[in-house]
């Protein structure tokens, strides 16, 4: 990098250039990089943004700086950023450019979420790489506006193998999520004496080791912009009468300084800058407009470009530093702001695009010393349109303003009801939560009342203990009419089923189902339906929930999933997997990911991935439940859904315990715990611990194994579930208690799985029930019983456990040539599935019935990390490049740079070689 004019302030500046040279040079050779350069005002980062800029020699610069009265316009600061390269829009795919012409307002359409319009920023910084390296600089990034700022953050996070170099800058001491997110950061500090001194000398002959600059440096701290404006007034003075006794104008005083120079201008320049820094655009039409309205002369910013307080290019109008702008508009009294912001209004009125229409409403809103009904109309107006393009944290904000400019209470409630659905939506809780009281304290409309009351039902729901939240939501019901009564029972039942109160959860469900089959309320006739059934699966009622799905099987395949709502479908689709009706669970499932997928309904997909990864656990599918589980777990985990990351996490735990990757399940149980810990999630918690039971169990800890099954047992029978399909686990607790030499304990569990089972019996309650009685009784006739009733169940870890067990009884009775066929068997299995420690045991039953076990020809196994097994799947599924990127929210080139490291791991060329050895040889990462 060479120093440009002008920019000697970067002298002593080597090390933070060194780290910008090798940030474009590494995007050069196709190597992604972040910087955010942080500190004062005046320190200098705009000056070495200005520098890497003009370095950009051959790469496509992609620029943006953020004003702070642009802060609450949506998209603001994105859109700027990437108006060179909106011609790309249309090859990213269908639902990412929908997503993103929508956030820009360049087409209506439905609001885009979080994660895929940040996919969708991401893949078009990624497709401009391709025709040449990049450079993303954002100046001033703690004024970008919040919406913009979470789609660049989600691209610039995920940047990996693209020939994209970012750079950010943002002041120290201000609310920035750049600086926020943890990417990597310099910090500038003020310059060295020396660099200093040879700043200071570039605009005077002041001695460099005088002891007016020792004083200079000493207040300054080294800080550029303070040099370059307190020397000159210092210099001048020294020696005089006038010398300044008064401390010099740095850091916050540098407003100051600005203030008094922007006094010294004739009163139509003060008027015409305050309307100049009063303005949302630095569009000069918009600033010529507004001075028009006031009778100003567009001659006076010729006076404002003369005293260095402007500078005008290419039709826009900017102030040559932050400060100035900031001290112009605070140093106005508050009637000539909101002069200016009326005639920015009036500049506004005849535009008719919804940018300016969003401008023009928040100028009115500045304007506004009263409530005012056309600011608040106005506000509801752009506060639509920024949720409709998905900006909801500008949403919240106008519909809270539009609220404050409303006299009539009901509109003021309606109001702020409307910013805390919108606050909700954007995972913002608390304010959502404070809102949602604001709104039943502004009125008593009932309509208003009973939304904020189901609002707040909703949020505390994954708030404080789900017990509480059902009985805080029933008291409220209690007061309701049908109508709005049902949903409330419908969300407290979901609650005591979450806390573990299934009894509790079954008589809410059936007053919830009561009251909807009557009037108005009968429009939740089948969500009210199925939330009963989910109870009496739950409470081991499987005949009467089977009928209940019954009734309502056309309803599940022929309505939208979408429109049934998340509960309804991931709860429903969750029973049907219990029922062992798993095509109609994965199809159910598999639909609602389409449509979700389809339409960017990200945070959607999290339920539904993590219940089909369950479902695809169970059937044996394990590489892709542990896929799908590890993918719902990032979703989760990126949108702020812990207990239902959680659960998905559970999922990937259970498979590695049944492969004996230790250190991975514990991994994931520290997260776990982390995640559910003081949330009063009684029912997700269980799945945890059966997954450690399972993981002591087939590591050798038989004791320990017994202990914490037996442990769990007893919190399951508390919590009144009954049904055994659920958690799986007793199995595992009558196998370790046998393990343990505690036999009263096994048939205890016995006792109790078979009389489960007698209630709501199932293929899996049969075969393992059957099973275990061969284990605790030595009965062959049993085994024999589970086998035959394996046939129905398209689980084979469990067929082969069962195998395994009946080829060790086989053996023990010295029927060695009958024992080596379920024992050949179950290892086969169990090898497909990696799960080795079940193969280990398998190959040392075969051993001790004295047959060979010869290792399995071809290459040693390998290991894939959770990503690249997530990549691998669905490659191997036939998804083209493209279609991973955007269904795991990366670029194209990050999936090439997994798909490279996943061929060179598995020795292989292509994606059929893969299909084929994905299955055989690919380890999950231990």
């Amino acid at each position: 990098m060479t120093l440009g004019p002008g920019r000697r302030e970067l002298l002593s500046r080597a090390e933070e250039r060194a780290r910008l040279r090798q940030l474009m040079a590494d995007a050069r050779q196709g190597r992604s990089g972040v910087l955010v350069v942080r500190g004062e005002p005046g320190i200098g980062k705009s000056a070495l943004l200005e520098e890497a800029v003009a370095d950009a020699e051959g790469m496509t610069v992609l620029r943006a700086t953020a004003i702070e009265m642009e802060a609450e316009l949506a998209f603001a600061g994105l859109g700027e950023l990437v108006r060179p390269v909106l011609h790309l829009i249309d090859r990213l795919p269908s639902t990412q450019a929908s997503a993103l012409r929508t956030a820009l307002t360049l087409e209506e359409g439905r609001a885009p979420d979080t994660l895929t319009l940040g996919a969708a920023t991401l893949t078009l910084l990624t497709d401009a790489a391709a025709a040449s390296p990049v450079l993303v600089a954002v100046d001033d990034g703690h004024w970008m506006d919040e919406a913009g700022a979470q789609a660049l953050l989600f691209a610039f996070r995920r940047l990996q193998a693209e020939a994209v170099a970012v750079l950010v800058t943002a002041r120290d001491g201000e609310d920035c999520r750049f600086t926020q997110a943890g990417l990597p950061s310099v910090t500038l500090t003020g310059l060295g004496p020396a660099a200093a001194a040879e700043l200071v000398q570039s605009v005077t002959d002041m001695p460099a080791y005088g002891e007016s600059f020792k004083r200079l440096y000493r207040e300054t701290a080294g800080n550029p912009l303070a040099l370059l404006e307190a020397a000159p007034a210092l210099h001048d003075a020294e020696g005089s009468a006038h010398a300044p006794d008064g401390p010099l104008p740095v850091g916050p005083r540098l407003t100051t300084a600005y203030s008094a120079r922007l006094a010294g201008l004739p009163e139509a320049g003060r008027r015409a800058v305050t309307v100049a820094a009063a303005g949302f655009t630095e569009e000069a039409a918009v600033l010529t407009a507004a001075l028009d309205q006031l009778d100003l002369d567009a001659e006076v910013l010729r006076v404002l470009e003369a005293t260095h307080v402007i500078e005008r290019s290419g039709g826009r109008v900017r102030f040559v530093h932050p400060l100035l702008r900031a001290a112009a508009y605070h140093m106005a009294g508050a009637e000539q702001r909101r002069e200016a912001h009326r005639a920015l209004a009036g500049a506004l009125a005849g535009r008719t695009g919804p940018v300016d229409r969003d401008q023009r409403s928040w100028h009115l809103a500045a304007a506004a010393a009263a409530p005012d009904r056309t600011a608040a109309s106005a506000l509801v107006d752009t506060a639509v349109r920024a949720r409709d393009r998905g900006a909801l944290p500008a949403a919240v904000r106008a519909y809270e303003r539009a609220a404050g400019l409303s006299a009539d209470p009901v509109d003021r409630g309606r109001h702020l009801l409307a910013a805390a659905e919108v606050a909700q939506l954007a995972g913002r809780e608390e304010q959502a939560l404070t809102l949602a009281e604001a709104a039943t304290n502004a009125t008593d409309d009932a309509a208003v009342c009973a939304g904020a009351t189901g609002l707040r039902g909703q949020i505390l729901l994954l708030r404080r203990p789900p017990r509480r939240v059902h009985d805080q939501l029933v008291g409220i019901a209690a007061e309701l009419e049908a109508v709005q009564a049902v949903p409330l029972l419908v969300g407290a039942a979901a609650a005591a089923c979450m806390g573990g109160a299934i009894g509790q959860a079954r008589v809410t469900a059936d007053r919830a189902s009561a009251l909807a089959c009557h009037g108005e309320a009968s429009a939740f006739e089948h969500p009210a339906a199925l939330m009963r059934a989910h109870t009496m699966m739950l409470a081991g009622q499987r005949g009467e929930a089977a009928a209940v799905f019954d009734s309502c099987e056309k309803y599940l395949t022929t309505t939208d999933p979408l429109s049934i709502g998340v509960e309804a479908t991931s709860f429903s689709a969750m029973d049907l997997m219990w029922l062992e009706r798993f095509p109609a669970a994965r199809t159910l499932l598999e639909r609602a990911i389409l449509c979700a997928r389809e339409i960017g309904a990200s945070e959607r997909l999290v339920p539904y991935l993590t219940v089909l990864a369950d479902t695809q656990l169970r059937t044996g599918c394990w590489d892709e439940a542990y896929a799908l589980a590890g993918e719902g777990a990032a979703l989760a985990a990126e949108i702020g859904q812990p207990v239902l990351e959680a659960y998905a996490v559970s999922t990937s735990a259970r498979i590695e315990a049944a492969r004996g990757r230790a250190e991975k399940c514990s991994e994931h149980a520290r997260r776990f715990r982390e995640l559910i810990e003081g949330r009063g999630a009684e029912l997700v918690s269980p799945y945890m611990e059966a997954a450690l039971g399972l993981l002591e169990l087939g590591t050798g800890k038989d004791s320990e194994a017994a202990a914490r099954l037996h442990d769990l047992q007893r919190q399951v029978a508390a919590s009144g579930l009954r049904e055994p399909t659920v958690l799986q686990h007793q199995p595992d607790l009558i196998e370790a208690c046998l393990a343990a030499g505690d036999d009263s304990g096994a048939q205890a569990a016995l006792d109790e799985l078979t009389d489960q089972v007698r209630q709501a019996p199932s293929a899996w309650g049969h075969a393992v029930s059957a099973r275990c009685r061969g284990l605790v009784h030595s009965d062959e006739d049993a085994y024999v019983e589970a086998l035959r009733h394996h046939e129905r169940l398209p689980d084979p870890y469990a067929r082969a456990r069962t195998e395994l067990a009946y080829g060790r009884f086989l053996r023990r009775r010295r029927k060695r040539g009958a024992a080596r066929r379920p024992l050949v068997a179950a290892r086969q299995v169990f090898e497909r599935l990696r799960a080795d420690p079940w193969t280990a045991l398998a190959e040392r039953e075969l051993r001790a019935a004295g047959f060979e076990t010869p290792t399995r020809p071809g290459r040693e196994p390998v290991v894939l990390t959770e990503r690249e097994t997530q990549v691998a799947v669905l490659v191997a599924k036939g998804h083209t490049n493209r279609e991973v990127a955007a269904a795991l929210f990366l670029s194209d080139k990050t999936v090439e740079y997994h798909l490279g490291h996943i061929y060179t791991k598995l020795r292989i060329r292509s994606r059929v070689e893969l299909a084929g050895r994905l299955a055989v040889d690919a380890h999950i990462p231990a």
